[in-house]
This record gives structure tokens, C-alpha cells and sequence, in this order.
């Protein structure tokens, strides 16, 4: 699912973002980048200094990721209160190393040992995908949103005595719905660790996602879907309530034209205001797919979403059966719309 929109292509390719050389030298005073850097944004970015007056280059992420979380504030208002924040080449990254840090054990305080993994039916195959290539597929299971709330908080239908950490994406990647935040802060109470994946956030109507548990440990985020920028992989960033020491030299080895990119993004279009732009173009997409399948598709949460209940398949023909194989999702069936929205652009009605 992934749709460059117009509207961020034409920031992506503004003058504004051609910053001067200068900015990624180290010994460039700051003073001087004032009028090509801070005021393409408003209010002006502070950039940060050097006791000599030089630009900071590895601490610029900081004043950029503070303006990121203001720009979320409505949508999830405690984002900021996670203490320890990463940039990185979207969320997938900050993934990795959180199961990499679940792992080693530095990700909780009641272990010193990897703990088990768990993810609700037909979620975000990166999940098992990373926990399989870090050698943690024997402790990653699946299960549907019902049993969740049925396991302890120290395993499901085991002896396992040690804490189990769910990764969760909300709006759902299962089928592009919002999780309510019961049933996530439900989970937290019982004494699950929750690791939230918020890559969806801003492309659904407006709904204030809660990670104000103590027991979320961690937050991922991402711009490659609420603004199309999968393949330029603009803004990334990990929150986490413990330090992800793996990675702490991401404060080097980042891209800076990236972030800056990103908070231009963020401010210039702000999250959840292409939903309101583009919310009847999903309802014209899922209007074609039921006239041409005949299939009981419905609209997702999220714009560039459809889905279908399991319970219809029963009543679908072979010819319907093979048309939605390839897109099951746990209990249901997912439907990307990208393909619709590229065909209204080439017909102008984009």
C-alpha cells in the first residue's frame, strides 16, 4: 500500500528543500544557515550549536523530532512522554532493534532472558519475518484478537513463566481499522507489554490513539504510509520508555535532508488532512471493486483501505474465492485501493 500524493510530491519537490551545502559541514557556523534552513519552516527551526557556534549535526535530529511529536499531539497525545527517541529509515527499522534489544534482554526490567513474542492473527508479516531472522521464531506465536485477552500475563495456555510482549499495529494492518484503546489498555492491565506500531496513523478520520500505559514500552512510527513516501524512506522514529542501546549511533548514522524533508512534511501537510482530501475516492474505489466482484467489500479506516469479513465466504462462488485468496488477513480479507487512486490520477480526477 503505498500512494505518492500529489500534494507531498510537490514538497518533495520544491526549491525550499535544496538545502546548501554547507549545512552538513561541521565547522559552518549556525548563524549562517539561519535564512536557508530555519525559516523555510515556521515557526523557524532552531538549530542546534556547538559552544563554538557551529551547527550541531548530531543532535539536529532532537529539535526535529520535538516538532514531529507537536504536530502528532492531537492524534496521540503522550507521545511525548516517552523518554528515549531514535530517528530511523521508517519504522521497520525501529522494529528490528527492538526485537533485537527483547532479545539481549535490555528491553524490560523483568527479565534478563528473550521473552516470548506474540502478534493478534494476520498482522504485519515484518513482525515474524525479524523474529525468525533473529533466531526468535520458536517463541513468536499468533493468535485471534478474542484469545488475547484470554492469555495470563505470563504466557497463553503455557507454563511459560516469563512476561509476553505484543506487537501491535494500530490502525490495524490486518484491515486497515482502528484498535480501540480498551483493548489495548486492557491488555497493558493484565500485565502484557504492548510495542505499538503507529505507521497508519494520520489516514483515518480523527482518533486520539492512547500510549499513555506505562505498560506500551515502546512506540514505531512512519511516514511511508500516511504520505506516500515508501520508497524514500523519509521519517522514521522509535519511542521507547528504556534506552535501545543498538540504537544510540543512529544519532551519526542518520539522514539528515531525510528529517528535515519529514517535519516539512508533518507542518505543511499535517496528519489526517489527506483523509479529508481524498475520503470519497476510497468510497468510489470500493464502490468499483463490489460492482466488478460482486464481493461485500467494505471501506477501512484507512483511506487507502478496503476489507472483507470472513464470515461472507461461505456465500462466494470459486471464481470470488480465487479473487480474494491472495488477500487474506487473519479472520478477514484486506484490499489495497493504490491501484484505483494511480488510475484516477492518470484520468485527472487527482
Amino acid at each position: 500500500m503505498n500512494y505518492l500524493f500529489p500534494e507531498v510530491w510537490n514538497v518533495l519537490d520544491s526549491d525550499e528543500l535544496r538545502f546548501p551545502r554547507r549545512l552538513y559541514l561541521t565547522r559552518t557556523l549556525t548563524k549562517d544557515l539561519l535564512l536557508s534552513v530555519s525559516d523555510v519552516f515556521d515557526p523557524p527551526l532552531k538549530l542546534p550549536w556547538t559552544g563554538n557556534g557551529e551547527i550541531d549535526l548530531d543532535t539536529i535530529h532532537e529539535p526535529i523530532i520535538d516538532r514531529v511529536v507537536r504536530a502528532y499531539k492531537k492524534l496521540v497525545p503522550a507521545l511525548g512522554n516517552f523518554k528515549y527517541r531514535y530517528p530511523t529509515a521508517g519504522s521497520s527499522e525501529g522494529i528490528l532493534h527492538l526485537l533485537a534489544a527483547l532479545k539481549a534482554g535490555k528491553l524490560l526490567e523483568e527479565t534478563c532472558c528473550e521473552p516470548p513474542i506474540s502478534v493478534i492473527e494476520g498482522e504485519y508479516e515484518g513482525y515474524g519475518e525479524y523474529a525468525k531472522a533473529l533466531d526468535m521464531g520458536v517463541n513468536f506465536t499468533e493468535y485471534a484478537p478474542e484469545e488475547a485477552l484470554d492469555c495470563s500475563p505470563r504466557g497463553c495456555y503455557s507454563s511459560d513463566d516469563r512476561p509476553r510482549v505484543w506487537f501491535i499495529s494500530n490502525p490495524s494492518a490486518r484491515n486497515g481499522n482502528i484498535i480501540n484503546n480498551r483493548f489495548i489498555n486492557e491488555l497493558c492491565d493484565r500485565g502484557h507489554k504492548v510495542i505499538l506500531d503507529l505507521a497508519y496513523v494520520g489516514m483515518t478520520k480523527p482518533h486520539e490513539f492512547d500510549v499513555s500505559h506505562k505498560n506500551i514500552i515502546a512506540v514505531v512510527m512512519s511516514l511511508s504510509k500516511p504520505y506516500g513516501v515508501f520508497r524514500f524512506r523519509v521519517g522514521g522514529f522509535t519511542f521507547s520508555r528504556r534506552p535501545v542501546e543498538s540504537l544510540f549511533a543512529n544519532k551519526w548514522f542518520k539522514d539528515v535532508p531525510a528529517l528535515l524533508t519529514a517535519l516539512r512534511l508533518v507542518e505543511g501537510i499535517p496528519p489526517g488532512s489527506l483523509y479529508k482530501r481524498y475520503e470519497d475516492l476510497q468510497k468510489l474505489s470500493v464502490e468499483h471493486m463490489r460492482e466488478h466482484t460482486g464481493l461485500p467489500i467494505k471501506r477501512s479506516d484507512v483511506f487507502l483501505l478496503a476489507w472483507m469479513q470472513k464470515v461472507y465466504k461461505k456465500g462466494l462462488s470459486n471464481k470470488q474465492r480465487r479473487q480474494v485468496s491472495a488477500f487474506k488477513r487473519g479472520d478477514g480479507y484486506r484490499f489495497c485501493l493504490t491501484p484505483y487512486f494511480e488510475e484516477f490520477e492518470r484520468k485527472g480526477m487527482i
